[in-house]
């Protein structure tokens, strides 16, 4: 096991932080079935992250276009999702969301 142990600024400085800790140490394997069959994936054997300030905005990384690299979330997103975590209100065909039992 190659544990990682990563401590940031902020959740954009954790993101590259792991990004960059997963091409450099992570293990490669195969997905064998499924709808991404055939297709590489890296994984960390264990990582933990230690987030300083984790209310410093903004809270999604800002990743220049030269990279290449997609934004991990759509902006606005973690606006959106936020309510949906922390309230009781169900959307059509929703059993339960997690704000449920807060």
């Amino acid at each position: 096991m190659n544990p990682i142990f990563i401590t940031a600024r902020d959740l954009p400085d954790a993101w590259f932080q792991c990004l960059w800790a997963i091409l450099d140490t992570s293990n490669r394997y195969r997905i064998d079935r499924g709808s991404y069959r055939l297709q590489t994936r890296l994984e960390f054997d264990y990582i933990t992250v230690h987030i300083k300030y984790p209310g410093t905005r903004p809270l999604t990384p800002e990743i220049p276009a030269a990279i290449g690299l997609p934004n991990p979330v759509a902006d606005g997103y973690i606006e959106s999702y936020l309510p949906y975590l922390m309230t009781s209100e169900r959307q059509p065909n929703e059993d339960y969301t997690y704000g449920m039992y807060l």
